[in-house]
């Protein structure tokens, strides 16, 4: 399974993905706080489908928003370390 944290327009979604298809998501409405958000709600996601972080293979980030804008990068780092910690 992966998450994709994509985000359009100003607005988060974060999609649990299993073969491509989405199985569910959870919608983040203030990117102001997206650092103190995304992990709780990605715990969330997790909970509400009973699965734990070792069942998320990889996370990717899909946005429309430039490397320099802080809500990419906070969400690319999020992504980077947990790709980073599921390869140990």
């Amino acid at each position: 399974m992966k998450i994709l944290i994509k985000i359009r327009d100003k607005k988060i979604k974060v999609i649990l993905l299993n073969s491509r298809k989405e199985t569910d998501f959870v919608n983040i409405q203030e990117e102001r706080n997206l650092s103190e958000k995304l992990l709780p709600e990605i715990s969330r996601l997790l909970k509400r489908n009973k699965l734990c972080s070792q069942d998320i293979a990889k996370i990717q980030v899909d946005s429309d928003q430039g490397e320099t804008f802080t809500t990419t990068r906070i969400a690319k780092t999020v992504a980077n370390v947990w790709n980073w910690t599921a390869k140990l």
